[in-house]
This record gives structure tokens, sequence and C-alpha cells, in this order.
């Protein structure tokens, strides 16, 4: 009784922000979105565009079932914020879940990759931002 005292309390009150980092927000879904992986050059021609898109491929593979991946261009009429982000799509938010921890703070050339999650049914209308 005394520990679960101590545990409802001091360790409550610490043993809710562990949990924080962990549980990301907003709720994970199955698109991710990376930023500061994508440099201008990359998008510059077809050949660059496309060395990126097979790079990026392979790599986000390995942390789950990738089902299918955007990577906006000017050219492509989307919006402008969407320019120079990946959006990946997984089988699973578990999948997306495991790329974020493993992609998210890692140096990708001269950047640090961030990561976060995107709306499944935005992604799905082709709504990028």
């Amino acid at each position: 009784a005394a520990l679960g005292g101590a545990s409802g309390g001091i360790g409550g009150s610490m043993g809710g922000l562990p949990p924080q980092p962990v549980s990301t927000t907003p709720q994970a879904t199955r698109v991710l979105v990376l930023l500061n992986m994508v440099m201008d050059e990359d998008l510059a021609n077809d050949e660059d565009y496309s060395m990126l898109e097979e790079e990026v491929r392979e790599e986000v593979g390995k942390y789950g079932k990738l089902l299918s991946m955007k990577i906006p261009r000017p050219q492509d009429g989307c919006a402008a914020s969407a320019v120079k982000k990946i959006f990946l799509e997984y089988a699973t938010p578990n999948d997306a879940m495991n790329a974020e921890k493993e992609l998210k703070g890692r140096a990708f050339g001269p950047n640090v990759v961030d990561a976060s999650y995107f709306s499944e049914e935005s992604y799905a209308r082709g709504a990028l931002s």
C-alpha cells in the first residue's frame, strides 16, 4: 500500500513524464513526412530526382512495409509548403512509428532529419502540405 501511494504521488507525476516523448503528437498515422532530406539540386532534373527516390526508398523500406512515397516538386503543382518534403505511406502505423524512431535526428548529408505524422486522408487526396 505504501508503494502504491508513493507511485501515485511522486512516482505518478514522474511516471507521467517519460511516456510523453514516447507517444508522438499528433497521433501516429501510416503516413510519415520527412524534412531536411531534400536539397534544391535533388529536384533540379529527373536524373537527380530518380536517384533521390531510389536512395530514400531503399533506406525507408528497412523500417516497415512501404506502400507508396511522394516527393513533391515545384513543377508537380502542389503546395509550395510540400516541396522538399518526403511523404511515406506505410502499411501500418506501427511501421511508420518504427521509421520515425530510426530516421528522426539522423544525419542526412549536411542536415539532420526531422519526421512527423501526416493525415492519411489528406495524403490519399493528394493534398500535401
